[in-house]
């Protein structure tokens, strides 16, 4: 069997597109194989990886203090900044490389002292939610520009958080899905954007990315994810990808499959 005939059977396999006999056929096919079989785990593990990573994040203690400094009283102001300080940057910098935690200090510095001095004692937790929900933002368009993949799974894992991620989150991770050299970064991308499909921004930036997407697991997902929303914007960018000669013959013809489920 051909590797990328191989791979594009397990991603099926993996995503769910599969019905019983064809999980049925792939297991009997995997026992009867163990080069495939080992390489089936392996890929399994790596699919795994996306969902189960474990992304660095402050610790209760650090979570209690920072809240009960936010709802101190007006007599305790001038103490904020050394307090803030102290402990935000104990733990940013345990965690990434020290310059990019000294920015992320920073930032949370410049937000928690310059609301704490223009508020009144008591915070409300909406405004607090939002202090939160700015702090990740750029936490994550930080993340996504380090040049170790494994940072920029960390960033698609901090987006996948938000409630409602702002359009420079959205086109960040469109940024990536269409440019990252790693697939499993953007095949995290694709994920994280899910999470979004009411924005039209997301669906159609999903769209034009079809034709943008070189590896064969990459245009696989994507057509799955089209089916499911039965978008059919996506049928003519289907379409001139299955004119490129480079196309894996397995790929082709399982586009050919989703532009016939979507019509």
């Amino acid at each position: 069997m051909e590797q990328e005939k191989f791979k594009i059977w397990s991603i099926d396999y993996l995503s769910g597109a599969l019905d019983a006999e064809g999980k049925k056929t792939f297991d009997a096919f995997l026992e009867s194989n163990e080069v495939y079989k080992q390489e089936f785990k392996d890929l399994k593990n790596s699919w795994n990886q996306i969902e189960n990573l474990e992304t660095p994040v402050p610790s209760e203690e650090m979570d209690k203090n920072f809240y009960e400094m936010l709802y101190a009283h007006k007599e305790e102001k001038e103490n904020v900044f050394s307090k803030i300080e102290g402990s935000l940057k104990t733990v940013w910098q345990s965690m990434m490389r020290p310059q990019l935690a000294y920015g992320i200090l920073i930032l949370c510095i410049g937000l928690g002292l310059g609301y704490f001095m223009n508020s009144e004692p008591t915070v409300s937790t909406t405004i607090v939610n939002t202090e939160t929900e700015k702090i990740r933002g750029e936490l994550v368009l930080t993340l996504l520009e380090q040049p170790s993949a494994n940072k920029r799974l960390q960033g698609i894992s901090e987006a996948n958080k938000f409630t409602k991620a702002n359009d420079k989150v959205i086109k960040a991770l469109l940024q990536t899905l269409n440019n990252d050299p790693n697939v499993n970064v953007r095949l995290a991308a694709i994920e994280a954007l899910t999470n979004y499909l009411d924005n039209p921004i997301v669906r159609e930036g999903l769209v034009l990315s079809i034709v943008k997407q070189k590896s064969p697991i990459v245009q696989v997902t994507l057509a799955d994810l089209m089916v499911a929303l039965q978008e059919k914007k996506s049928i003519e960018p289907f379409k001139k990808l299955i004119r490129t000669k480079e196309l894996d013959k397995s790929v082709k013809e399982k586009l050919e499959t989703t532009i016939q489920s979507i019509i």
